[in-house]
Order: structure tokens, then C-alpha cells, then sequence
């Protein structure tokens, strides 16, 4: 298998990983906020790493030549759920929402250019376009009550696209590390919000969140493999495959953002 088919069949592994992800997420929304849940999915994230590396060879999780890169990375996969949990908080339509953020594969392709220097292809243009194009149709998007309320759902498709091209920029980095700090970085950063949101949950919850790491994880795992193995440019149209499935899965994720601000 070449290096290309294999990167675009790791992206579709993570698309898929990733919708089993928000769906998991989408019902516990309606009992703890989303900072708990991402907090906890990162925890179960790192406790994994812990528990099958931590005992044998700790510094392996942390040994990286560009520290504060990794850290600066990881505060993206923070960026992205706070962007779109304040975008829905603040009344922008979960339609508009999400077609702003679906302009990320074209996104990636432009700061793979710019900033790996890859030469995209005239088809990865085309293909992401077309695609930009039917998720508006799809989504049809409104106007939020404020028009700069748009720069969270732009935050939030930005910090996805960069996230892709720095992991690839990290590609001779041990994959260990990087997802290490993946977790690390957001579990720090939440963490001092953590006691002011924090909901005890029930043992059917505690399942459903440790699910949530423990997918999230793989999720990453193979994103990172995915950038690694080629261009980002070859595999980021296939991230529209997962847009289709999204849309009844934030649809519901509004509706619990909602009842979070209503209380």
C-alpha cells in the first residue's frame, strides 16, 4: 500500500472514530457541561498512555526536541470545543456553525502550503470546494444576532486545520509524545475550571465518559498516523466525510448547550 492510500484510509478511520466521539458526547450534554466532558476525555487519554507506558519508561510520554510547540498545539484541541461551545452559548446557529467550520480541509490546504510547503493538487482544490459548497446547501446557514459572533465557529475551524498541519510538522517526533501532550496540555489548561462546573456522575455516565477517552484517543492516534504518513493535502477532503453524520449529532449538542444556559 502506498504511503498516500494509506494516509487517506487512516483520515477515513479517523472520521469515523471521531462521530462516534460526538455522538457518545452528545448525550452526556445534557447532564455536565462540555468543559467537564473534555477534561475528563483527556484525563482518560492520559491515564491509557499511564497505564501502558508510565510504569516501563515514563520520560517516553514527554521526551520532545520542541516542548513548547507540542504545548502550543495542544491548546488548539482546546480552542476548538470552547469556540463552539461560547459560538452556541452566544445564539449562532448550529447550521452556520458548522458550514464555517467545514472550511477547514480548505484551510488545511492553504497553511500546508504556507506553512509545509506542500505543492496541493488541482483535484484536493476542487474536491474540497465542491464539498464546501454542498455542506452549506446542506446546513443552510443564518446569520448569527451579531455578526462578529462569527469569529468563534471561525476559531473553531481554524484551530482544527492548524492542529492537522503542526501534527504533521511532527511527524519525526516520537508518536508517543505527541499524543501525550495532545492530553496534557488541555488537562492543565481545564483543569482550574474543573471544581466550578464539576457534576458528579453516575456509574452509567463514568462508562460512557471513559468511552469518550478512550475513543478520543484512538481518534488521535490516528489522525497523528495519518499526518504522518503523507501531505495533509492528500487526505483533507476526506474529512467531509464525516460532515453528513454531524449534522443530527450537533443538532443535538445545541439543543443540550442550550438547556446548560437556560439553567
Amino acid at each position: 500500500m502506498s504511503t498516500e492510500r494509506r494516509s487517506m484510509l487512516l483520515m477515513i478511520t479517523f472520521v469515523a472514530l471521531w462521530t462516534l466521539v460526538e455522538a457518545t458526547a452528545a448525550n452526556l450534554l445534557n447532564r455536565y457541561t462540555a468543559y467537564q466532558i473534555v477534561w475528563t476525555r483527556y484525563a482518560v487519554h492520559l491515564a491509557l498512555m499511564l497505564a501502558l507506558w508510565g510504569w516501563r519508561d515514563p520520560a517516553s510520554l514527554w521526551r520532545t526536541r520542541r516542548p513548547g510547540f507540542q504545548i502550543a498545539r495542544s491548546s488548539l484541541m482546546l480552542v476548538m470545543p470552547v469556540s463552539w461551545f461560547l459560538g452556541s452559548q452566544s445564539g449562532v446557529p448550529m447550521g452556520t456553525t458548522m458550514a464555517i467550520f467545514w472550511l477547514s480541509p480548505l484551510m488545511i490546504l492553504g497553511a500546508a502550503m504556507l506553512f509545509l510547503g506542500e505543492r496541493v493538487s488541482p483535484l484536493a482544490w476542487a474536491v474540497s470546494a465542491l464539498a464546501t459548497v454542498g455542506s452549506v446547501v446542506l446546513l443552510t446557514p443564518a446569520p448569527p444576532p451579531r455578526l462578529w459572533l462569527l469569529l468563534a465557529p471561525l476559531a473553531m475551524g481554524l484551530s482544527f486545520a492548524l492542529y492537522v498541519v503542526m501534527t504533521r510538522s511532527l511527524r519525526d517526533e516520537p508518536m508517543r509524545a505527541n499524543l501525550f501532550y495532545t492530553a496534557f496540555g488541555v488537562f492543565v489548561l481545564l483543569s482550574p475550571v474543573l471544581p466550578f462546573v464539576w457534576i458528579t456522575p453516575s456509574a452509567a455516565d463514568i462508562s460512557r465518559l471513559v468511552a469518550v477517552g478512550l475513543l478520543g484517543y484512538l481518534t488521535l492516534l490516528a489522525l497523528d498516523r495519518a499526518a504522518a504518513a503523507a501531505p495533509v493535502s492528500v487526505a483533507a477532503p476526506l474529512c467531509f466525510l464525516q460532515g453528513r453524520h454531524l449534522v443530527e449529532v450537533d443538532s443535538a449538542e445545541a439543543q443540550a448547550v442550550g438547556k446548560q444556559v437556560d439553567v
